[in-house]
């Protein structure tokens, strides 16, 4: 057997220069994987260009004026919460509740233009002007006008809305807030005060 004939240097030169142009070509194929740049199976060329997001990044506090309720002082609130409904249905009151969402039409007709300052009021799709009821007295009148002579009086009745005004925030003051709420109607007996000193005494 023939031993092997020593390579030129001509040879030498040319297979080092194609393992030179191998070794770019493979170094070129990666750095187009790392760049997010690669090539269509069907052998045509495409390029994915990766543009850096524009967005601003997201506020994780919530809006001012208001607060986030995590578990532990969930926990709190629900107790209160509850405290609260023993309490009124112990006096013999019940409970009611209606939309966060009121026409600003039944504030105004109460306190007048000037208290859309203090209201998150809006005009929805449908053009009507709404907002976020700011107390509950004007909602539980019409609640109990809509019901109209069909009521049978006196009526005890209490809730825990959320409520909203836009005031200047403060310790202590918040834009968003509940408020427990008992009320007597039909009743022109001093009794109706006495009732609600004795449930507000049975609370504390």
């Amino acid at each position: 057997m023939s031993e092997e004939e020593p390579k030129t240097e001509k040879q030498l030169i040319r297979q080092a220069e194609k393992e030179r142009k191998k070794k770019e070509k493979l170094e070129k194929e990666l750095k187009k994987k790392r760049e997010g740049l690669a090539s269509s199976s069907g052998g045509g060329g495409s390029v994915v260009t990766v543009h850096a997001s524009q967005t601003p990044p997201v506020h994780l506090d919530a809006v001012s004026g208001t607060r986030d309720f995590f578990p532990e002082e969930f926990r709190l609130q629900t107790w209160l919460f509850e405290k609260f409904r023993k309490c009124g249905l112990r006096a013999g009151f019940e409970e009611y509740d209606a939309p966060v969402l009121e026409r600003q039409e039944l504030y105004k007709r109460k306190a007048g233009e000037e208290i859309t300052q203090q209201m998150y009021s809006f005009v929805d799709k449908d053009g009507v002007e709404v907002t976020l009821r700011p107390e509950m007295t004007p909602t539980l009148a019409r609640m109990v006008l809509s019901r109209g002579a069909s009521m049978i009086l006196p009526l005890k009745w209490f809730s825990i809305p959320q409520c909203w005004r836009f005031e200047a925030t403060q310790r202590g003051r918040k834009r968003e807030h509940y408020q427990w709420n008992m009320d007597i109607i039909g009743c022109k007996e001093i009794t109706a005060e006495v009732e609600l000193l004795s449930a507000a005494v049975e609370f504390f």
